[in-house]
């Protein structure tokens, strides 16, 4: 596992979603995809549950301006450019994703439970932004 912390962006993979949503030719679309590529799987791998959360953040600082800690200088001005995309009809799908990440059916939560110290701030961390999302 490429992560060093709980956090969205404290993960490899994470920045290589970041990546390919802000080199996105159509932002809604690949988002929506990512969330259904979790929301359909029966067992949701590393990879996908990474696009999954970051594509949750990146909805959760549109929609309620939550600030994520990401090391890439350009994440910053890139969520400003996208600020008001509209990404309300994404929202279900967002919080389904992230119940589907938390799941017994997650390569992502099966490698965060093997980490006593960090598993229950990365759950406590994702459960937030299903809220928000809810909200």
């Amino acid at each position: 596992m490429g992560a060093w912390n709980y956090g969205v962006f404290d993960d490899d993979t994470a920045y290589d979603a970041l990546e390919d949503l802000m080199a996105s030719k159509d932002l809604l679309k690949d988002m929506g995809q990512y969330l259904d590529d979790v929301i359909t799987s029966e067992y949701v791998e590393y990879d996908d549950g990474q696009y999954a959360i970051v594509s949750a953040a990146i909805m959760d600082t549109i929609l309620n301006g939550t600030e994520q800690r990401c090391d890439d200088d350009t994440y910053i001005r890139w969520m400003e450019s996208i600020k008001n995309l509209e990404v309300h009809p994404l929202k279900q799908k967002a919080v389904k994703a992230l119940e589907a990440v938390l799941s017994d059916h997650s390569e992502l939560k099966e490698l965060w439970e093997d980490n006593e110290e960090l598993y229950s701030s990365w759950r406590e961390d994702k459960l937030s932004i299903i809220k928000r999302l809810q909200a």
